[in-house]
């Protein structure tokens, strides 16, 4: 019996030396990647229309739910500080170019970008000296706009917020320097999305619109990962 306690507390000592090298208490981390996004995207829209002729006309309320898909590059930055061995708190903040087809119409393809940010923690499930698993979570803002590169300069624009999870494995080359890859999921909400051109700052005034839109999807991408 007092073998087997040595023995646990011999491969204890051995797996918390180890551990420590790859992520530990006051560690600094900096992942800077480049990903791919793939999302459903969800939209809401509510707004008043016209039907009949002259004394006849009414005003009726139509609403709208569509469905579509979405991809785009992602260029994430995370900064991690590691609160203890295991759990780290994380800074996160990214810029994604979706890719956009041409009007069906115009035949003009509009610019369409998000930027957002956040905060999170990491829990580090699996850490070896030259391997690091982190799983974490991240809570944030978000700003999202699609400029129509039209004629009257028609763009459409909102802020909300966004949330994910993600599965982060790291593996160290050279002691501070290695490669991360990043498995992840992020939702964003924009719950007033607003539209206007040159000749109108708020197009939604119009007809009384309402536009919520709503992206879910994966992420997947490397980095390059430093740690201080």
């Amino acid at each position: 019996m007092k073998k087997l306690v040595l023995l646990i507390a011999g491969i204890t000592l051995l797996l918390n030396t180890s551990l420590a090298q790859s992520f530990h208490r006051r560690a600094f981390v900096i992942d800077f990647g480049i990903g791919a996004n793939l999302s459903k995207i969800v939209t809401s829209q509510e707004y008043n229309a016209q039907i009949g002729h002259g004394s006849n006309t009414q005003t009726i309320r139509i609403k709208k739910d569509t469905t579509d898909n979405s991809g785009g590059i992602v260029f994430p930055l995370t900064l991690e500080y590691g609160l203890k061995n295991w759990l780290g708190i994380t800074c996160r903040a990214s810029y994604t170019k979706y890719f956009a087809g041409k009007d069906s119409l115009t035949g003009i393809k509009p610019d369409v970008r998000g930027i957002d940010g956040g905060l999170g923690l990491n829990l580090h499930v699996i850490k070896t000296k030259r391997f690091d698993m982190p799983i974490g979570i991240t809570l944030g803002y978000s700003n999202f706009q699609s400029i129509s590169n039209d004629s009257i300069n028609s763009v459409a624009k909102d802020h909300g917020f966004n949330y994910g999870f993600a599965i982060v494995p790291r593996i160290y080359f050279a002691g501070h320097i290695g490669l991360s890859i990043n498995l992840g999921y992020m939702a964003y909400t924009y719950p007033s999305v607003l539209f206007s051109n040159k000749n109108d700052s708020n197009i939604n005034d119009n007809n009384n619109r309402i536009f919520k839109l709503k992206e879910s999807g994966a992420n997947i991408g490397v980095g390059l990962v430093i740690k201080i």
